[in-house]
């Protein structure tokens, strides 16, 4: 009697949620949308978390089917105990998950489930770590992947605020989306220096969407929303507690090629997002600063550890070089570019006769006459051309003045 009480208010809630988004989003849900809305129902119970949810779906397949699963096969999953059983099969409160859908709707933010079309790639290299559910205020693009994090203290020096800005602007200015924790300091000036350059930018935050921000930070949320996106993991109501920091500075060095400190002290958050992204995999930079400062020691430290030392933005572009897997730049409405895929970051950094240049090279040995006549530029300008590209590595000179990709 009670698995069946148990089972027909499952029943009731799915059909509820799905009224709510077929007022949200109109038309008929999907079966895509009801996934969504089982993994959202998931999220929602008491004591089960985010890999307590992905050892759900490795188990079953689907949030669907493991919502309709027996105590018995639900104890079979790591991680599940008698109570976590229980309360799955109860479910989450009606009112609740409400409330989370009108919030969303109010707020005009949408839920990204891990296996979307609109769910950022470099997240899903997280594996067990990955967000099930991410919501969304603005637009992820698949450009977006070639991002890299600004990261550092609140409480930072005007030094620190300027350098911030001036590569933030720099990167964005050049092609790379920046993603920061829109906290006070170095991660708002990140942001706006992105803002500024008219480049895109992404914002992680430790608290739910809809959590009332201090007015500034409101309205940095709201232009970040209009060139990029805000994002979190989190119920859209949730306060910034400090155990949602570390979760969240994985997601900032998830979404990033690599990850730029600018000032931080030797213990902070910023230093939390560097070991993430050195255990991810990522490049970590860091910029130098007075040593007389309390926030310079953090960067210090990780240049003692290893951390590539910052000037300049192209001292990050040139070190991240070759990409593990292309990254697809498609076509923007409304512009004149066309859709290009980089496979080397540093070509993010080169001006336009470079870039033509090394087109033209290829993977194979072409020789200089060849270059000057594809191109129609004096010699003396390709020669010094081909070996400003060879300087950095992206080419190399072979026997009989012949170049190939480096």
């Amino acid at each position: 009697m009670r698995r069946a009480t148990m089972k027909c208010r499952a029943e009731t809630l799915i059909l509820f949620l799905e009224r709510r988004l077929v007022e949200q989003w109109g038309g008929k849900v999907d079966e895509h949308e009801e996934e969504t809305l089982a993994t959202l129902k998931l999220s929602f119970c008491e004591g089960v978390s985010n890999g307590i949810i992905h050892a759900l779906l490795d188990h079953f397949g689907s949030a669907r089917e493991a919502l309709s699963a027996p105590a018995q096969e639900l104890r079979r999953v790591q991680g599940i105990g008698l109570g976590t059983a229980d309360s799955i099969l109860r479910g989450p409160n009606e009112m609740q998950l409400d409330k989370e859908l009108d919030l969303m709707e109010r707020h005009r933010v949408r839920l990204a489930p891990l296996h979307g079309d609109d769910y950022p790639p470099p997240l899903r290299y997280l594996d067990s770590g990955a967000p099930v559910l991410l919501r969304i205020k603005g637009d992820y693009r698949r450009k977006d992947q070639l991002a890299v994090a600004l990261v550092g203290a609140r409480r930072c020096s005007t030094y620190g605020r300027g350098q911030a800005r001036r590569l933030s602007s720099d990167l964005a200015s050049a092609g790379f989306t920046i993603v920061s924790g829109m906290a006070q300091g170095i991660d708002s000036e990140a942001h706006r220096g992105a803002l500024a350059a008219r480049g895109r930018t992404l914002a992680v935050l430790g608290c739910g969407l809809a959590y009332e921000l201090r007015p500034k930070a409101r309205e940095l949320a709201v232009e970040i929303a209009r060139q990029g996106a805000v994002m979190s993991e989190l119920p859209m109501e949730t306060p910034p507690r400090p155990s949602n920091f570390p979760p969240r500075n994985r997601l900032i060095s998830g979404l990033s090629l690599g990850v730029v400190v600018v000032e931080a002290a030797t213990r902070s958050g910023s230093l939390i997002t560097a070991r993430l992204a050195g255990e991810q995999g990522k490049a970590v930079f860091a910029v130098p600063g007075a040593v007389d400062n309390p926030t310079s020691r953090g960067c210090h430290e990780l240049i003692r550890d290893g951390a590539i030392l910052v000037e300049n933005a192209r001292d990050i572009i040139e070190d991240l070089g070759p990409l593990s897997e292309p990254i697809t730049l498609p076509e923007d409405a409304g512009t004149n570019t066309i859709a290009e895929t980089v496979d080397d970051a540093r070509v993010m950094a080169l001006n336009e006769r470079e870039r033509r240049i090394l087109e033209l090279i290829g993977h194979s040995h072409t020789h200089i006459d060849e270059l000057v006549a594809a191109t129609d530029l004096p010699p003396s300008i390709v020669s010094s051309t081909l070996l400003t590209l060879e300087i950095r590595g992206m080419i190399r000179q072979t026997p009989g003045q012949r170049y190939v990709r480096g």
